[in-house]
């Protein structure tokens, strides 16, 4: 599941704190849903930010 800001930035970095507030909590509630629906006990969650660090979606500002 790819989770997304609502404000298109290039950058993790140029997330505002209430926006970062607002896509961990988002993350958080994905991943419960996900965890309920497989019955898993563990998740992963990644964050790619940049070329380098494996990101392949690319953000239109």
């Amino acid at each position: 599941v790819l989770v997304c800001p609502l404000r298109p930035v290039e950058r993790f970095r140029d997330l505002r704190p209430d926006e970062l507030a607002d896509l961990f909590s988002t993350a958080q509630r994905v991943a419960n849903l996900v965890e309920k629906h497989f019955n898993a006990t563990s998740i992963t969650i990644t964050i790619q930010d940049g070329p380098e660090a494996g990101q392949t979606v690319k953000v239109r500002t």
